[in-house]
């Protein structure tokens, strides 16, 4: 078979001592660590590691993977029973723990779950070294230690340092568009279908979104080298049908992990899309330069300096042919000038603009960068004019990047000595070659090399020292890394759980995670896949939230934790030690008469009380008309009549500021009002009602004083009535519940007619059956399950089997036999060719 690349090979090199993949995984593994020892963060340090999403987010969700590796866990791989009072979990699983690295969290304690994630982000990123190294040696063959060199600079690219590192998930990723590239040379020589497809598979399982956008990059490498490629034509047909193949098996194997991730995101809480502004010029290029930070608003495209100078001799490289400079160089001018147009920056994120990080595809261009690099080095080492030529082009990027103010104080003289060792390293080089072999002295290239491997190490080593320094002072961070405080919660509320006896609630006061972090069973749940009609249920309660809904926060709330069965709750006293308070709480399962159903709720005057009151089945607020003062500050106080004794609450999901009753303490309304909301407050108590039965509160909106209370803003809570309303509800409750992983059983009362009403928020999936009669679609009442009883059944029993799972297992099959028959026809071809050969 032709050569899959038209390019002569090059002057044989001499093998190295180790393979470049191996040399990359090390050296990036030990830039990494020694950035943190330098900064001082966690492991190495106190501090905080947990920027942004990583501490209230991701280290949550893979507690909670930990807790179900060892059985701990209320749920199962498909049903999460801790969070949201109960939500999915497989899709969630598929986004953000769909790597086969997330199970190595199972290997070490609990208690050291910080640890677990910063290991894996290190296996993370040394793979994807080893991988680009690995890659390039396959490409074309050329100097083993460039192609190490190049892939720790892939390692440790911007992309990685500044977005990567700090969302665990989206670093597979990173693994995977190298891994891609492979895929493209082996359907171009032919080899390796079902690793392909294998592959392929992988990588949408382990994080479809980047996956996704290695997808695209992939089928643009193999274009480029499909056009520089001297196969036959046909030959090149067959190889970009052969790739798009391994694709489409690949991702249809994994449908059972991605159809309910497409259906759950449908159903998921919608977030406003954001607004795409291409960053200036001059602050793009200044991105391709060490030492700089942009917090997530501008593409991360460093390199380091070694990589993309030499990736800018490959215009004036005598020895790479015109058809591949030209090929290569419009690619990639292509692909950066696709990062600056809405629309197509708008394809490389699938149509839905993110709020944050805009430029999410970057390690795409990084990806790129380093493979033009590596054609340019591997034809030939580029010569004097070849050097000369890219340090212009890259003393323009720096002239042009000037006026950025994103780039630090010494990027400069990092650039310069970077740029001059690389000169200088590859000049030696050059010049040692042309001495005749006879005269050749080796050590002096090895050095060079092994010199240029400590400047690039080096100067990662600072831009991640950089980088890290200035988000944390952006962003700070989010939650501290696990300590004794978390242990003594954690193991309080063990002691104080009975599930599924009761909920146990453990707040969400260290992140709206808290249930899958410390344990027990609550509202909390952060994640972009929490159902929109959970979020609808919550927030007509009195629920607060917080990133446009897409993080539920708990409610303090005698009321709402009747109906949710939360019969123990921890709150944080003094210096954030636990404290457990237990109630009388219904069963998770209750039994009422008739159906209620959830009055429409109006945005601008939502009237919590009484939907709380349809969903416990009785009166137990007063909620009472209102007189409102606005003084000249846009403070506001409102009087209002109620019951002495009974407790006061304020609900003003949409205004922020505080509140107080008549001279009380301060509590806060958290709400942001701006387009999109980004959080809402949560109804909060501000006390009992004095005796005169005067209810005053103070309102102070801070920088809101558009502020306007609702016309249902105040309720006030009759406790000797919620008290009667969960005796009513204990005595023709269930009398034993069991829960599974994924299920829900409950033994009922003889003779109970009417609706048996599951204190669980109804989404789809779930199907119940009452006597054991034939499973249906749950009814909904005002948003939990409810089971239609006859008066004959003394049993329901309800199963949640993620929507899509079914049909992504019958596709997943498919594809799998679909799999295997091409790769056994290929094997009976191979054969035959064989014996007709040897006849």
């Amino acid at each position: 078979m032709a050569s899959a690349d038209g390019d002569s090979p090059g002057v044989l090199r001499r093998r190295s001592a180790l393979p470049p993949a191996v040399v990359a995984f090390v050296v990036v593994a030990a830039v990494f660590a020694a950035s943190g020892i330098i900064r001082g963060t966690y492991p190495f340090g106190s501090l905080s590691r947990s920027t942004n999403d990583l501490g209230t987010q991701y280290v949550p969700f893979f507690a909670h993977l930990w807790d179900v590796l060892h059985g701990r866990a209320q749920g199962d791989l498909l049903f999460n029973w801790q969070s949201a009072f109960g939500v999915g979990f497989l899709a969630d699983f598929g986004v953000d723990l769909g790597s086969p690295l997330s199970l190595l969290v199972g290997l070490f304690p609990r208690h050291q779950i910080d640890l677990a994630v910063y290991v894996i982000t290190t296996l993370k990123l040394s793979l994807a070294a080893a991988a680009m190294a690995a890659l390039l040696m396959k490409m074309r063959p050329g100097p083993r230690w460039v192609a190490a060199m190049l892939g720790v600079s892939y390692g440790v690219c911007g992309w990685a340092l500044d977005d990567g590192s700090y969302v665990p998930m989206w670093l597979d990723g990173l693994i995977a568009l190298p891994m891609f590239f492979m895929v493209a040379e082996w359907s171009l020589r032919r080899t390796n279908r079902l690793l392909s497809v294998l592959v392929v598979g992988l990588f949408w399982l382990s994080n479809f979104y980047t996956a996704y956008m290695a997808t695209i990059a992939g089928g643009i490498y193999l274009l480029a080298r499909v056009l520089t490629s001297d196969l036959r034509w046909s030959l090149r047909l067959r190889a970009i049908v052969r790739h798009g193949i391994s694709f489409v098996l690949g991702m249809a194997l994994v449908a059972p992990i991605l159809l309910p991730i497409l259906l759950t995101n449908r159903a998921a809480t919608p977030s406003p899309s954001g607004i795409f502004h291409p960053s200036a010029l001059d602050t793009f290029l200044s991105r391709l330069l060490p030492l700089t930070e942009g917090v997530g608003r501008t593409a991360s495209l460093y390199v380091g300096t070694v990589a993309l100078l030499l990736a800018l001799t490959m215009p004036f490289n005598k020895f790479v042919p015109w058809l591949t400079k030209l090929v290569w160089v419009i690619t990639t001018v292509l692909i950066a000038l696709s990062f600056r147009w809405p629309p197509t920056q708008e394809f490389w994120h699938a149509f839905d603009t993110p709020n944050g990080s805009q430029y999410r595809e970057a390690f795409v261009l990084c990806g790129v960068i380093v493979v033009v690099a590596w054609v340019s080095v591997s034809h030939k080492l580029p010569g004097p004019i070849a050097l000369l030529g890219g340090a212009a082009l890259l003393a323009l990027i720096a002239v042009l990047s000037d006026g950025s103010t994103l780039l630090t104080r010494h990027w400069l003289f990092a650039l310069i000595m970077s740029g001059a060792a690389t000169l200088v390293a590859f000049g030696t080089i050059w010049t040692l070659r042309r001495i005749p072999a006879t005269r050749r002295v080796k050590w002096p290239v090895a050095a060079a090399f092994a010199m240029l491997l400590v400047v690039v190490a080096v100067e990662t080593t600072w831009s991640a020292v950089v980088t890290d320094e200035r988000r944390g002072r952006v962003l700070g961070a989010s939650a501290a890394a696990w300590d004794d405080k978390q242990t003594a919660r954690y193991d309080a509320l063990r002691a104080a759980g009975r599930w599924p006896a009761y909920r146990t609630e453990p707040g969400t006061s260290i992140t709206p995670n808290d249930p899958m972090l410390l344990g027990g069973q609550g509202a909390g749940l952060y994640s972009s896949l929490l159902p929109e009609s959970t979020n609808e249920l919550l927030t007509s309660l009195g629920f607060g939230w917080s990133g446009y809904g897409r993080a539920s926060h708990t409610l303090d709330n005698p009321v709402t934790d009747a109906i949710f069965s939360v019969g123990a709750r921890m709150r944080l006293v003094g210096s954030g030690q636990p404290d457990i308070t237990h109630s009388d709480a219904p069963p998770l399962v209750t039994v009422r008469r008739r159906l209620g159903t959830t009055a429409p709720v109006d945005t601008n005057a939502p009237n919590a009380y009484a939907i709380q009151e349809r969903l416990l089945g009785s009166t137990v607020y007063e909620v009472p008309k209102y007189k409102g003062t606005r003084f000249e500050t846009g403070d506001v106080k409102l009087v209002a009549a109620c019951t002495p004794g009974t407790s006061a609450y304020l609900f003003m999901p949409r205004v922020g500021g505080r509140a107080r009753l008549a001279d009380g303490q301060w509590h806060e309304l958290s709400a942001t009002r701006r387009p999109g909301i980004n959080t809402s407050s949560a109804m909060i108590s501000l006390g009992s009602v004095p005796k005169t039965g005067v209810v005053l509160i103070e309102l102070n909106f801070g920088e809101d004083p558009q502020g306007i209370p609702p016309h249902s803003a105040i309720g006030c809570l009759n406790h000797q009535e919620l008290a009667k309303a969960i005796r009513r509800l204990r005595a023709g409750g269930a009398t034993d519940v069991e829960a599974g992983g994924h299920s829900l059983h409950a033994t009922l009362r003889p003779g109970s007619t009417g609706y048996a009403v599951l204190s669980v928020p109804k989404i789809d999936g779930w199907m119940c059956s009452a006597g054991g009669g034939k499973a249906q679609v749950p009814r909904d009442y005002g948003g939990l399950i409810a089971v239609p009883l006859t008066g004959s059944a003394d049993r329901i029993d309800c199963t949640f089997v993620p929507p899509g799972l079914r049909r992504g297992l019958a596709v997943g099959g498919a594809a799998a036999v679909l799999t295997l028959a091409i790769v056994l026809l290929g094997t009976v071809r191979r054969r035959r060719r064989t014996r007709l050969a040897d006849a």
